[in-house]
């Protein structure tokens, strides 16, 4: 099954991709081509949803960004496709607290430059900024895995 049928069935279109590659599948209004002189971490952000599949070596610099983006209103909704990575202070004291984290049950196929299907060697989850209960509903019914309970700050709201 096609990983982004469950991410445009749940979520909508794409308004932006921030960190596109000329043979990324990911269908946006929008893409942010370094290839093009375009650079997602410095180009302004704009739409209702952008989705980000950033390089993995650049994994904190790209969640950051999005965090970044989301917060200051730039793009309504953030999905971010990612490894499971947990262990930065950032993610524990901010990410786990303003994102609702989706585990994936199961390896993703990505595409690789020869356009063959290839499983990624480790984990992903879906990182949602601004996802609405809907949306992550119909996420949850389409994909296998769970959403993480986000962490209660120090007042105990969620």
């Amino acid at each position: 099954p096609d990983f982004m049928a469950g991410i445009y069935a749940a979520f909508g279109e794409i308004d932006l991709d921030p960190c596109a590659k000329l043979l990324s599948p990911v269908i946006a209004h929008r893409r942010i081509l370094l290839s093009e002189g375009g650079d997602g971490l410095s180009d302004e952000w704009s739409g209702r949803l952008a989705f980000v599949n950033p390089p993995f070596s650049e994994l904190l610099k790209w969640l950051r960004r999005a965090h970044d983006q989301w917060r200051t209103g730039m793009v309504e909704t953030v999905v971010c496709l990612v490894p499971v990575r947990t262990d930065s202070a950032w993610f524990h004291n901010t990410l786990s607290a303003d994102a609702d984290i989706y585990l994936l049950q199961g390896r993703v196929r990505f595409l690789d430059s020869q356009g063959k299907g290839q499983h990624t060697p480790f984990s992903l989850m879906l990182v949602a900024l601004g996802a609405t209960g809907e949306e992550k509903a119909r996420y949850e019914q389409l994909v296998p895995g769970y959403w993480l309970a986000r962490r209660a700050d120090a007042h105990g709201a969620v």
